[in-house]
């Protein structure tokens, strides 16, 4: 079956294949926009463990939009060999300090390899969590965002499943319900989402470069790890579950427009 392809991914139809348990290939003639989901410097079982279902969503959302095809690197590092064919880059903050892996942290070539992609019109997202799962200096995340304007801070307070919202712009033109219950800082950039609350502290970033790059962060991953509706149990035995319903449809918006 093709698909026509369109300029903005459509909510109704994402909601339509998810019902329906859809996915559609590429055609034949077709070149295909490769997603690279970066998942090298956590052991992958740690994210399913938070969201057993993490993987199978970032698929739906790719098989979904006409022509892309999604590359999950588990292990390989950033270079110019994988960057080269990737159409946009997704880069999942690591979620445990005490992580052991063959990278830890981003190394100083995937750095520059990360930055070379970005100035030649490269599309990244990058999401950091807080600083007691993760040593972000160490990490490098500022490394791939301070040069367009863009850095991550300090953790802010703590609002246990306070959630987030979507803010109407170039990105996104819905108001979606993601979940949110703490983040670091993040300046610079346009606000695409916000804190629920009165604080509303910003969320979630974008910047677009007079060549055509396109550079979205986070300051933190629940988003990312599509922790909407996910039920966890707290340490004090409580169970939870978190506000965010909206994440998929958030990050399948996010992805169309890093690849237009």
């Amino acid at each position: 079956m093709k698909i026509i392809n369109k300029n903005r991914f459509s909510l109704v139809k994402y909601s339509l294949l998810c019902l329906m348990g859809l996915s559609f290939g590429l055609s034949a003639e077709a070149q295909s926009k490769k997603v690279v989901l970066d998942i090298s410097h956590e052991d992958k079982a740690i994210y399913q463990s938070v969201n057993p279902e993490i993987f199978s969503k970032y698929e739906a959302i790719v098989q979904a939009i006409p022509d892309a095809e999604l590359i999950i690197n588990e292990d390989g590092d950033l270079d110019a060999g994988l960057l080269d064919e990737a159409a946009a880059l997704i880069i999942l903050s690591p979620l445990k300090r005490d992580r052991e892996v063959r990278k830890k942290d981003l190394t100083p070539a995937e750095i520059a390899a990360v930055t070379a992609y970005i100035d030649r019109g490269g599309r990244m997202m990058l999401f950091m969590d807080e600083e007691h799962r993760v040593d972000m200096e160490a990490f490098g995340a500022n490394k791939l965002i301070q040069p367009y304007g863009m850095e991550l801070g300090a953790d802010l307070p703590m609002f246990p499943n306070i959630g987030a919202a979507s803010v109407i712009s170039e990105p996104v033109k819905e108001i979606y319900e993601l979940s949110y219950s703490g983040s670091r800082s993040l300046t610079g950039g346009t606000p695409i989402s916000y804190m629920n609350g009165e604080d509303k502290y910003v969320h979630g970033a974008w910047v677009e470069t007079d060549n055509g790059a396109k550079v979205i962060a986070f300051g933190e991953t629940m988003t990312g790890l599509f922790m909407g509706n996910v039920e966890a149990t707290m340490q004090n035995g409580m169970k939870v579950i978190w506000k965010g319903k909206d994440d998929p449809l958030f990050i399948a918006d996010l992805i169309v427009w890093m690849l237009d």
